[in-house]
């Protein structure tokens, strides 16, 4: 089915849209190559991920059992957005069954795009028709190590039922796609060994190189302290390890006694435990949270950071290690996957060792006392973003499958 002259429609399947972080991100990448690359038209469709959505037939509601599924609409960060409920949506393991509903609406499409942190969620196209393709990070046994190893009682017992009934869903799902993206090499590997050949590809992610750009050039004699150290996520996910950022950074200020504050920004911020543990270490007060910022305060918020710096026990990717290159901004990070495909370690930026806080504040303290190591490393870290991470650089990929998929000649290939 056709929109907009001879224009292909792409069907991007999106855990809660809304939900921000990494996922949603790629997903506007997404729809942005295909919206730029004049031959695709993309929709949004999000799926539930809450045990209280509204959308979806629910076992505690008799009233939604009869019902079925419903089809809303909405929009997240100006992108609209069909969303389509599951049965049963309080069982983890039936969120990631297909449904008529969905079925229906996805076999409307020319294609169908899963983007999900976890293959598991391309298990709702078993019974769809139409070309299905898949971009994951990780698995859900790698991205739920950290949360699993904190949870205790029963609803530590019950979460890791869920997982363990999911993460044979991983594989699973893999018999209906087409095509697998992943933007990790351990990814890479691993799908390579469980899918036919040529099946899987290494295709990172990009952002948009004119939205985020460096700031202006400051006097060579500028101090670091007017500036900032900036790093974001949801700091409520425990991978996201925000506890060992806040010793690195106490460390830090060991060592640089007017060390630039620490700014974090993201859709949620750390507990009350460790905002404790923050006061515990003598910090609290130079750090401070920013929630939900724009895209555009947030751009800004980049491009003013003196350094990045990432804690993280495990990233599938790190698009906000993308975003900060492309800022011009150096980087730091622990190695947890996904960072080793960014970061040239010594030239953009350094990579530590997870968990290990004496090493990120050491790297951090390397780059605070030294602005012109910040201003090269900067240059090098836009330089590497627009050259690998550019909306045009990081979209050939993922058109050049969906043009295979179909039997669409590419522009890249033709005469």
């Amino acid at each position: 089915m056709k929109q907009g002259g001879d224009k292909r429609r792409v069907a991007l399947i999106v855990p809660n849209i809304a939900a921000g972080g990494g996922v949603p991100s790629v997903s506007r990448f997404l729809y942005r190559v295909l919206e730029a690359s004049g031959r695709y038209a993309p929709t949004v469709v999000s799926l539930p991920m809450s045990s209280h959505d509204e959308a979806s037939v629910r076992l505690v509601r008799p009233a939604t059992w009869l019902r079925g599924p419903l089809l809303t609409q909405g929009v997240w960060e100006g992108l609209p957005f069909v969303e389509v409920g599951a049965v049963g949506v309080e069982l983890e393991v039936l969120r990631y069954r297909p449904r008529r509903a969905l079925t229906d609406l996805l076999d409307t499409f020319d294609l169908v795009q899963v983007v999900s942190g976890t293959p598991a969620w391309a298990n709702v196209t078993a019974h769809v028709r139409r070309p299905v393709l898949l971009q994951a990070a990780s698995l859900i046994r790698v991205e739920r190590a950290s949360v699993l190893r904190e949870a205790r009682g029963v609803r530590g017992l019950w979460r890791r039922g869920m997982a363990k009934l999911v993460d044979g869903l991983d594989r699973s799902a893999l018999r209906h796609v087409r095509t697998a993206f992943v933007s990790n090499a351990w990814m890479l590997d691993l799908l390579t060994s469980w899918m036919p050949p040529g099946a899987v590809r290494l295709a990172p992610p990009g952002i948009d190189t004119t939205r985020l750009r460096p700031a202006d050039p400051r006097p060579a004699d500028a101090p670091a302290a007017d500036r900032y150290i900036l790093s974001v996520g949801r700091f409520s996910d425990v991978r996201k390890n925000v506890r060992l950022l806040f010793r690195a950074y106490a460390r830090l200020r060991e060592r640089v006694a007017e060390a630039p504050r620490l700014v974090l920004a993201g859709s949620s911020g750390p507990s009350e435990a460790d905002w404790a543990f923050a006061r515990e270490a003598g910090i609290r007060d130079h750090v401070e949270f920013r929630e939900g910022v724009s895209e555009e305060e947030l751009a800004t918020l980049y491009r003013d950071a003196a350094v990045f710096a990432l804690a993280s026990d495990e990233e599938g990717f790190g698009m906000v290690l993308v975003e900060a290159m492309a800022s011009g901004v150096p980087v730091v990070s622990t190695a947890c996957g996904g960072p080793q495909l960014i970061i040239d370690e010594g030239v953009t930026g350094y990579l530590t060792p997870p968990g290990d806080a004496e090493a990120l504040a050491a790297r951090m303290a390397d780059l605070v006392g030294d602005e012109a190591a910040r201003r090269r490393m900067g240059a090098a870290a836009r330089a590497h973003a627009e050259a690998r991470f550019s909306l045009e650089a990081a979209g050939r990929a993922f058109l050049a499958a969906y043009d295979e998929a179909l039997g669409v000649p590419s522009p890249e290939r033709a005469p």
